[in-house]
């Protein structure tokens, strides 16, 4: 458990001596690297060049979600982590880079489910026990992946909500990933479940996709979206200190080009116009600005950036001009040693 204790020194916040100001734990500037179908650019030569042009933007961390389909019987479908080659690249990848890794492995609802917050499988416990047990085994199987690949992140679950009150079967997942696995462990519940979650205890970091709705307004101002995360962060805060400071990571956090961004921000329906535009870069230079002061809250992760064809890359798209901007005028400045501005 050496790389727990030595994570935990990097990202957690350390008890501060007396009469010492508390040092500001590492924040971690992250992107999720998504892709087409099933992943192979992630071990491809674009994702180097991806990653290289995240590292200008002050991008120090990477998320990736290998995938499992999931079917209305409770079936769940994989490949074994270690067969696909590209996964292993993508690993090596990243580190070459000199990045850190975060490994959140996703279930494919297409085709079975409206999205992975409506899995589940009611009044059927023998479909029930097959998705625990398929589930538990993919979940297993990525964990010791990433143990092996030094992945410094990992998550057991994402957005699963009407999963998460069988308690009992997902303490004994999060045991078996400890078994096999010891870097730090979190889940990522939706923006509107966090407070549903039973067994954040027994994790390292309350993960958060940060979808929040910060104004009603058709056109908000730079006050009017930060007066918006007010009230987030304070459920957030309080939510931390009821499990005795855990620390909160944005597993996901993102916007579209849409004039609902800050009212839906979830809402995958483009308006791709100059008003929708600004609106997008306001939203990201808030939540740049306004997130890394929060004392629970120790990192970000922005949705999404798709390596190579533009063809994949429509909306929510991190390489569109706007969103390159907020992050190169904050993270890039930063990292450079210049001054963002206010």
């Amino acid at each position: 458990m050496l790389r727990v204790a030595t994570l935990l020194l990097a990202v957690l916040a350390a008890a501060p001596l007396a009469a010492e100001a508390p040092e500001r734990p590492e924040f971690m500037r992250g992107m999720v690297v998504s892709c087409p179908r099933y992943g192979e650019v992630w071990g491809s030569p674009e994702m180097t060049s991806s990653l290289r042009e995240l590292a200008d933007l002050g991008v120090e961390w990477v998320a990736i979600h290998p995938y499992a389909g999931v079917r209305r019987n409770g079936q769940v479908r994989y490949w074994p982590a270690a067969e696909t080659g590209y996964l292993d690249r993508a690993a090596k990848i990243v580190h070459a880079q000199g990045m850190k890794l975060f490994w959140k492995p996703h279930l494919a609802y297409w085709g079975s489910f409206e999205w992975r917050g409506a899995i589940e499988f009611g009044d059927e416990p023998r479909a029930w026990d097959e998705f625990f047990d398929r589930y538990e085994a993919f979940i297993v199987d990525q964990a010791t992946f990433a143990q092996r690949a030094g992945v410094d992140l990992f998550a057991i679950g994402v957005e699963l909500e009407r999963t998460t009150r069988h308690a009992d079967r997902w303490q004994r997942i999060i045991d078996r990933v400890r078994e096999v696995y010891d870097g730090l462990i979190t889940y990522a519940a939706n923006w509107d479940s966090v407070d549903q979650v039973p067994f954040w205890g027994s994790l390292d970091m309350i993960g958060v996709h940060a979808y929040f709705p910060l104004s009603g307004a058709a056109d908000p101002s730079w006050d009017e979206i930060w007066r918006g995360w007010d009230g987030p962060i304070a459920a957030l805060e309080a939510l931390s200190r009821r499990h005795q400071g855990k620390p909160i990571v944005f597993a996901e956090i993102g916007y579209n080009r849409s004039s609902a961004a800050a009212r839906e921000p979830w809402d995958h329906e483009m308006q791709d116009t100059p008003q929708s535009r600004e609106l997008r870069e306001r939203l990201m230079r808030v939540a740049l600005t306004r997130i890394e002061t929060v004392p629970s809250i120790r990192g970000m992760f922005w949705w999404k950036w798709i390596p190579g064809d533009w063809r994949y890359d429509r909306d929510f798209s991190m390489r569109n001009p706007e969103a390159k901007e907020a992050l190169r005028t904050t993270w890039g400045e930063a990292a450079s040693g210049l001054t963002p501005p206010g």
